[in-house]
């Protein structure tokens, strides 16, 4: 169980990080738009691995470029099933925004969305919801009950989404093709991060899984963009590109992936993959993508 002296700096951390989520200059209702300038860096679901995360704020370097933007996504739950930590996950990024307030931003996921509502994730038999509230319970002891109110107030303080000037939208997931009329910027750009907005359009975003080109193209005309840039979706590989409007990125695993683009300059969805996608560990990548070719020329 933790200190005394460690909740109260924990507690602080996160009342200072639910200020900056509401106070980021980019802000319009739940929708970060980005300036004309600088660069920014997304990230994909993370779920807990904190090795990843530091690898990507440490390389973004925020605090000698002051214009770079980094989007993280998914802090919440591990792909393991013996326990879940991510909580200590969140604990970094809560300490990150504080620090960069204006520059580091956490859109709402499926999984801070289940922790808020209590919906159960269910994977392998395994309740990721019980696995987590449990780490919680043994890390923070008697003071369990007032960091789980903590984050789940910082949870209702995430934005939805992201805008770039190019016409690129960074969300967490996008939704069912029955949905999308229902969406628009002007529904981003409502509220100020305490959900004042239909919350089954909120749940419908973050749990969509309709990757058609028909749903891409419909969505990419309601936020008035042309690339959609999401998680949500498992990428053996580190990314996919479903269609000729989605990137999906994926940062939780040894093929965890990040995108790293300017403000400045408008981008093709061939472009942004070909040169912008970074590997978080490039030599493990490497050899495995060497392992395999070295299978593929065996078979012939």
């Amino acid at each position: 169980m933790i200190s005394s002296r460690k909740f109260l700096q924990l507690r602080s951390a996160y009342t200072l990080a639910i200020r900056a989520n509401m106070e980021d200059r980019y802000r319009h209702g739940d929708l970060i738009e980005l300036p004309a300038q600088g660069d920014v860096v997304v990230t994909g679901d993370l779920h807990g691995n904190c090795e990843n995360f530091t690898r990507v704020l440490q390389a973004s370097e925020l605090d000698i470029h002051p214009d770079r933007h980094l989007i993280v996504q998914e802090p919440t739950h591990t792909c393991e099933t013996s326990e879940d930590q991510s909580f200590l996950l969140h604990e970094e990024i809560v300490a990150a925004k504080s620090k960069f307030t204006h520059q580091l931003h956490i859109i709402l996921g499926n999984h801070e969305l289940a922790e808020l509502t209590g919906r159960e994730i269910l994977k392998g038999g395994i309740c990721y919801n019980i696995l987590f509230r449990e780490g919680m319970k043994q890390e923070y002891g008697t003071y369990f009950e007032t960091v789980q109110e903590l984050l789940h107030d910082f949870i209702k303080t995430m934005p939805l989404a992201c805008l770039t000037p190019h016409r690129i939208f960074i969300s967490h997931s996008t939704p069912e093709m029955q949905y999308i009329p229902h969406y628009s910027l002007k529904f981003f750009r409502q509220g100020t991060g305490e959900r004042k907005k239909d919350e089954s359009l909120v749940e419908k975003l973050v749990w969509g899984r309709d990757l058609s080109q028909e749903a891409a193209d419909l969505f990419a005309q309601r936020v008035e963009c042309d690339i959609l840039v999401v998680g949500h979706t498992a990428c053996k590989r580190g990314y996919q590109v479903p269609n000729s409007r989605h990137i999906i990125l994926d940062s939780k695993g040894a093929f965890a992936t990040s995108l790293h683009f300017k403000l400045t300059h408008p981008y093709t969805q061939h472009q942004l993959v070909r040169k912008y996608i970074q590997y978080l560990h490039p030599k493990a990548v490497e050899r495995a993508f060497a392992h395999l070719r070295e299978q593929e020329a065996q078979k012939e």
